[in-house]
């Protein structure tokens, strides 16, 4: 395995996460009832924000655990690889 391999497994995680957060931080608005005056509350899908609405919101909440896991199993290899790194120079020396 490349020792760079992690590292862009970790950048790519951290562009999953910031496109995640942009989603979840920036929701268009919709408005509940359009021009309906109505007392009533809103119904199905009204008084949603656009990203609620689509399952935007949902899908970039699981690219976040996703992503946030993605980052610590790069991580994880990343310390594995200086590790045997170490055990390769100690054995050598």
């Amino acid at each position: 395995m490349s020792p760079t391999s992690p590292i862009q497994g970790m950048q790519r995680a951290t562009e999953r996460l910031d496109r995640a957060a942009a989603t979840i931080a920036a929701p268009q608005v919709q408005t509940a009832r359009g021009s309906d005056p109505s007392p009533a509350p809103p119904s199905g899908n009204q008084g949603l924000t656009a990203a609620q609405a689509s399952g935007d919101l949902e899908s970039a909440m699981v690219d976040v655990i996703q992503a946030r896991r993605a980052y610590e199993a790069n991580a994880k290899a990343l310390e594995q690889q200086d590790a045997l790194r170490q055990r390769a120079i100690s054995l050598g020396a």
